[in-house]
């Protein structure tokens, strides 16, 4: 049993949201370290949008060859 199992859902949503953005936030920062075509790249890997995965190969101008290419459905 957990402290949350009593709380209202509402509440619940509400932080996990604030922690979502905070791990986000670090997640990113971390990527950011090794420079922003891999921080992208990360970004455009996790993404469920084929839109910004084309985005993302556009952008950098990435074939199918290069290794930061994400493949796109």
């Amino acid at each position: 049993m957990s402290f949350l199992d009593d709380e209202n859902q509402m509440i619940i949503d509400a932080e996990i949201e604030t922690i979502s953005e905070h791990l986000f936030n670090q997640w990113m920062d971390s990527n950011l370290d090794e420079g922003v075509l891999y921080a992208d790249w990360r970004f455009a890997e996790m993404c469920d949008s084929n839109e910004l995965k084309k985005k993302f190969n556009e952008y950098y101008k990435l074939q199918k060859d290069d290794y930061y290419y994400v493949e796109v459905e």
